[in-house]
């Protein structure tokens, strides 16, 4: 990676609004303000109701399969969460992932047709013979989805990609360690449980308050940029690492004018950003706050790592809510052992990171708290 001859002029705007990426996953509405809310549940209802959409049959017969009833019961399910003590609640948390999002399956859907058979089932399963032996940690708990289901048309949905990541079928099966490491707001936990070197951490940590926005630089064309915190490195450090850079995707160059600011090397069209976003947005991850907190993922030579983290999240809290119907003892043992704190974290902060995001998919609104004051 060299140095680009470019320096940043201005922030390309849409509507008197920064053009920048959302936490959306897909077909963002850039020219939106941030919706501003402590309760995304009454927000999306409104939404629902503001944007009705009548559902239709392939033979163009319009149906009222209630999205808004399964958007209703998640938030009964989310409810009855944070009234359950840790040992419980991963079995009425996963429900109202679940129900999220069956309703965003059938809102964004053509027709009823397409989608119906995939909503009867979960579409997620445990890997053949765990139930024999039984695991000693997170590395042996196992996870596989099915063709068919809730879980496999919701991936799809936010990355077309996801089966050539991550298979269906019992022979492509992963652990819930290493679904964990998918997720950026564990990140911490997850590498001080694995004794993970920062070396090895997968996620670079934009300026707080920040996220990757589309500039003017001197060529007149507009580029995506964003700058590392540069306090994540050692504080002797005047650049970003040599061997971070080597693991930084490749369509990002380090500008000359900041050492710690990238430019991507291709330009676009104003009113051709949506067509990039998507692909664009797989390179960063963002944690649900008070403040914008995005990272830049790291390369990974194994494609599964850059599965989307509501697939990761909405799998592993299938299973730990398996494991709490079924073996409830094995939960436990998992809570009092060497990974404590990591699935502690997991299910105190997952649901909510889970439905703040499925919120924004959605809407394609970008939602904060009101306690956030940013464009």
């Amino acid at each position: 990676m060299g140095k680009m001859i470019m320096q940043i002029k201005k922030t390309a705007e849409t509507a008197s609004v920064s053009l920048r990426l959302r936490k959306t996953f897909t077909k963002p509405n850039l020219v939106g303000h941030t919706v501003l809310t402590d309760d995304v549940f009454t927000y999306v209802d409104f939404y629902f109701k503001k944007h009705k959409k009548l559902l239709k049959t392939k033979d163009n017969k319009e149906i009222d399969q209630s999205y808004y009833f399964y958007w209703e019961q998640a938030r009964n399910f989310y409810n009855a969460s944070k009234l359950l003590p840790i040992e419980s609640s991963p079995l009425t948390m996963y429900y109202c992932m679940l129900n999220a999002a069956k309703a965003y399956i059938l809102y964004s859907c053509t027709t009823v047709d397409a989608v119906i058979n995939d909503l009867i089932s979960h579409g997620l399963h445990e890997s053949k013979g765990e139930s024999i032996i039984k695991p000693k940690g997170l590395d042996e708990i196992m996870i596989a989805w099915k063709e068919q289901g809730v879980f496999g048309r919701l991936s799809k949905m936010l990355d077309s990609n996801f089966v050539e990541k991550w298979p269906y079928g019992n022979t492509h099966s992963v652990s819930v360690k290493k679904l964990l490491q998918v997720l950026v707001f564990i990140h911490r936990a997850y590498s001080s449980t694995y004794q993970t070197s920062r070396r090895d951490e997968r996620f670079l940590p934009l300026v707080p308050g920040t996220s990757p926005t589309f500039y003017y630089c001197n060529d007149n064309k507009i580029h995506l940029s964003f700058d590392l915190h540069k306090p994540y490195f050692q504080s002797n450090v005047t650049s970003i690492p040599e061997d971070v850079v080597k693991r930084i995707p490749e369509r990002y160059i380090v500008s000359r004018d900041n050492p710690f600011r990238l430019i991507s090397k291709d330009w676009y069209y104003k009113k051709e950003v949506n067509n990039h976003y998507e692909e664009l947005r797989k390179d960063f991850a963002v944690i649900t706050s008070n403040e914008r907190l995005w990272y830049l993922t790291k390369t990974d030579d194994n494609s599964f790592c850059g599965i989307n983290e509501l697939s990761a999240t909405m799998a592993v809290m299938h299973r730990f809510s398996e494991i709490v119907r079924y073996k409830p003892e094995q939960m436990v043992v998992l809570l009092n052992g060497k990974e404590n704190w990591l699935i502690h974290e997991f299910l105190s902060l997952a649901l909510d990171q889970f439905i703040d995001k499925l919120a924004c998919e959605i809407t394609k609104e970008e939602i904060m708290s009101t306690r956030h004051h940013s464009k």
